[in-house]
């Protein structure tokens, strides 16, 4: 029995807790490269659409902080190997890293993460209709929605607090880096909307609701799949 334990205090140790802290280091280039590879390689409009959402998030990121630099002081921050953010590699790529702005506020990975949830929920909300509509045959579309959210601001919260433990930021910092990339975040959102039309943030290729009444009474019908 005690063998048993210390293998399996060894696998946590040595195999577990390593994998997750690169997993989370790695996550805002991650995010990046891998939509950027799912929507070259499926041409997918709306994935391409959100690739340009993360990279205009980053160069957000540096612009806010430039700005908080004008009035108040606001030096570049100095992170640890724990908290700097990058591919795993003897180089440390980090093409995000390039976009945004290495400064104490707000912090260029709480930011970025913060802004894309905000913009993934706000789409998926924004077809709630469509949701309502096909969980009529089907209930299970009705949990899209709460699920979605659940397991990003869980995503969020457990990335927020691993980087306080680790003194990458403290708590306020964390705060105002969410606040203020969800409130980016939901910018964009409307800025896509606006220029490209639902269909560029349709990420579970929800069939569109249509109005089809001839006197101008809308009448919504949903397409059905074989």
């Amino acid at each position: 029995m005690a063998t048993y334990f210390e293998r399996l205090r060894s696998i946590l140790s040595d195999t577990m807790v390593p994998t997750t802290r690169e997993f989370l280091r790695a996550l805002p280039d991650s995010l990046f490269l891998g939509t950027g590879f799912f929507a070259l390689v499926t041409q997918n409009f709306p994935l391409g659409v959100l690739v340009l959402a993360i990279a205009e998030l980053a160069m957000g990121q540096r612009l806010i902080g430039s700005l908080i630099g004008f009035v108040q002081e606001n030096p570049i921050k100095s992170y640890s190997d724990r908290c700097s953010s990058g591919i795993p590699s003897p180089y440390q790529l980090s093409l995000v890293g390039k976009l945004m702005s290495e400064v104490a506020f707000p912090s260029g990975p709480v930011f970025l993460l913060a802004g894309v949830i905000t913009y993934c929920l706000s789409s998926t909300m924004n077809f709630q209709n469509e949701l309502e509509e096909l969980g009529k045959q089907e209930p299970e579309w009705n949990a899209r929605i709460p699920l979605a959210a659940t397991f990003s601001l869980c995503l969020l919260f457990f990335y927020s607090i691993w980087r306080m433990l680790n003194d990458c930021e403290g708590g306020l910092t964390i705060l105002g880096s969410v606040l203020f990339g969800a409130g980016f975040g939901f910018i964009i959102y409307i800025l896509h909307v606006y220029l490209f039309g639902r269909d560029a943030i349709n990420f579970l290729g929800i069939p569109l609701l249509a109005d089809r009444a001839a006197d101008g009474t809308p009448l919504y019908a949903c397409v059905k799949q074989d």
